[in-house]
């Protein structure tokens, strides 16, 4: 793949964010967002999805079972393709 390729970047995009929760737990969020007016800019849209994890949970990814790690993944590109009329 040349990085330097010029793509079209298509209209729905996934914005990933964390908060932290007042006990010390963080919430992964997983919201919707699409294109703004401005080249670049996007616009959120609605929650797709979040999971809680327990205060210190995240300090090693290795803790965190790969099946897991993997679901994420899978859910973020299944949410992209759907929402971009791509893919089955």
């Amino acid at each position: 793949m040349e990085s330097s390729q010029k793509a079209t970047v298509k209209n729905m995009a996934v914005l990933c964010s964390l908060a932290e929760l007042p006990d010390g737990s963080l919430r992964v969020i997983l919201d919707d967002a699409r294109k703004g007016q401005e080249p670049g800019a996007w616009v959120c849209g609605s929650l797709f999805t979040f999971k809680d994890y327990p205060a210190g949970c995240l300090d090693d990814l290795a803790s965190i079972p790969e099946v897991e790690l993997a679901d994420v993944g899978y859910s973020l590109l299944a949410r992209l393709l759907a929402s971009n009329r791509l893919g089955t």
